[in-house]
């Protein structure tokens, strides 16, 4: 497949995920196998590297392939807010039984399951420690009180953190936070006083996370795709 056609039709089901209470962005990235480029991509947000030089941009952050994605994530997420909120609205129980078994099924391919529980046994156990992980954090609970300025930013900067993780989703974290129906409709409304602090929030955890975790994944690769693995077996259990 093309690579600008690739990145766009991640960049769109990544944008339709992240409406989607339990289905993490960074998990269509694994499927469409662009986590490790994406997270590369993303590391490189420095002022260092930045430059009024178009060309050198376009190679450090490789527009040709990352800019399709974030249109198409965009596009996504501006177009099907509405739907997502009728969905979750009308036929909430329906949708999300399939999602948690679409989210299943995700976590045994990629984990390559039944090929690691007799080849190599060892990696289960971080397996079993993401999924202990994911069921920890979604079942916390917090009462947000008044949603002030303060607490969208905060949510924001939870909510794009888990972006960036495969398996437990932004849009999960924002239910944990009590600010998901008001983020959705400030979407679907185009409100900025709401919009304006959760995107600086957003913002913040995009120039500081994605370094961390790429260095993580560089030396963690195997280890970590079952921890993620796990995160996403539990999202799905939780939805079901």
């Amino acid at each position: 497949m093309n690579d600008q056609i690739r990145y766009s039709l991640a960049g769109f089901c990544m944008g339709i995920a992240e409406l989607i209470p339990g289905i993490s962005g960074a998990t269509v990235a694994v499927i469409f196998k662009i986590y490790p480029n994406l997270i590369s991509i993303l590391s490189k947000l420095r002022i260092n590297n930045l430059s009024f030089n178009f060309l050198s941009l376009s190679k450090t952050f490789q527009f040709k392939v990352s800019l399709p994605l974030i249109v198409s994530m965009l596009a996504a997420i501006i177009l099907c807010s509405n739907l997502i909120n009728f969905l979750i609205s009308n036929y909430e129980t329906t949708f999300l039984f399939f999602l948690g078994w679409l989210m299943i099924f995700l976590s045994i391919y990629t984990a390559d399951f039944f090929k690691a529980l007799f080849q190599r046994p060892k990696l289960m156990l971080f397996l079993f420690a993401g999924i202990l992980i994911g069921l920890g954090l979604q079942k916390l609970s917090f009462g947000s009180g008044e949603i002030t300025t303060m607490y969208l930013f905060i949510a924001g900067l939870a909510a794009f953190s888990f972006f960036l993780i495969p398996g437990i989703s932004g849009s999960a974290m924002l239910v944990v936070l009590g600010v998901y129906a008001p983020v959705i409709q400030g979407i679907a409304n185009f409100n900025l006083n709401l919009l304006i602090p959760f995107a600086c929030g957003c913002l913040f955890s995009l120039l500081i996370l994605p370094k961390l975790i790429f260095n993580l994944y560089s030396k963690n690769e195997q280890n970590l795709t079952y921890v993620f693995s796990g995160l996403i077996f539990s999202s799905g259990f939780l939805l079901l």
